[in-house]
């Protein structure tokens, strides 16, 4: 008798971890921030697979067959959204028709290059926004796991009140820095929604991606106009070449500081770290 209770309590284990892994909810995501906050807003309840290999480069990075056989039976797919993925539409087409893809980007406005009409994607860069994905994604994985909902929301607010925390320890940091000298000049132009968000004022070398470079003529009208604006620092990209800012720092005679604009770092920082180790390197350097 003892050795058939055992082999029913084996049995019935068996058939609850079954059932939780029936009720799991797989997410497939093409950025890892997104990886995070999906693990954040779903604990246990989630599987989150990570799409985007470790030394990638967001602007030239599209999903091989490696990739898609990892998120084929995925039942959310998470884009960033308002264009960094052209690939998107191909995407889907190879997707299984249960997936839902969602770009995250989606209910975030709009912010546009200095005298342009270019959306600038990189919307990730501020707190605020990740917490405008947050509630999005929230109300996608609350219908996808009904059963888990309010665990989610509480989850979601968490995220969310760790995102203004780190809004407001970058507002006190940049209150340190005149406004005569708040200028960012980067590679390419990513920094558009912090800037509007911190109040700075954004000054790229290149354009959208990093591959991207202006002509002699626009980078030598470019170093005239950051002499008269006093511009403190040029500000290099982690995981792209900095000969060229290089060279423009050391004809304006500044240092230069290196910040994550594509919110991708060897390593996988989280979140926090990525954010802070701009806002350090932009104090330390402007104030």
């Amino acid at each position: 008798m003892r050795g058939m209770k055992k082999i029913w309590c084996l049995v019935l284990m068996l058939f609850g971890l079954q059932l939780a892994q029936a009720a799991e909810l797989k997410i497939a995501s093409l950025h890892p921030l997104l990886s995070e906050m999906a693990q954040a807003l779903g604990g246990d309840a989630v599987q989150v697979v990570d799409l985007f290999p470790a030394n990638g480069d967001l602007h030239s990075f599209a999903p091989g067959s490696k990739q898609l056989a990892a998120a084929a039976d995925a039942q959310l797919l998470l884009a960033c959204g308002k264009g960094i993925e052209p690939y998107l539409s191909e995407l889907a087409e190879s997707m299984p028709e249960e997936t839902v893809i969602v770009g995250l980007g989606r209910d975030i406005p709009n912010v546009y290059l200095p005298n342009s009409r270019r959306v600038d994607p990189h919307w990730w860069n501020t707190p605020e926004n990740m917490k405008r994905a947050s509630r999005t994604l929230q109300a996608y994985m609350a219908q996808l796991l009904p059963a888990q909902a309010a665990t989610i929301a509480a989850n979601q607010k968490k995220y969310a009140a760790k995102m203004d925390a780190l809004t407001r320890k970058a507002r006190l940091q940049f209150s340190r820095i005149p406004q005569e000298r708040r200028y960012l000049v980067t590679g390419h132009a990513a920094l558009c929604h912090f800037c509007e968000e911190f109040n700075f004022t954004p000054i790229t070398i290149h354009g959208i991606s990093k591959e991207s470079e202006g002509d002699t003529a626009t980078l030598a009208s470019l170093l005239n106009d950051l002499r008269q604006k006093d511009v403190r620092c040029i500000f290099t990209e982690v995981g792209a070449s900095p000969k060229i800012l290089e060279v423009i720092a050391e004809q304006l005679g500044v240092p230069t500081a290196p910040l994550v604009l594509d919110g991708v770092l060897p390593g996988n920082q989280s979140y926090e770290a990525l954010f802070m180790h701009n806002v350090n390197n932009i104090c330390n350097h402007l104030k």
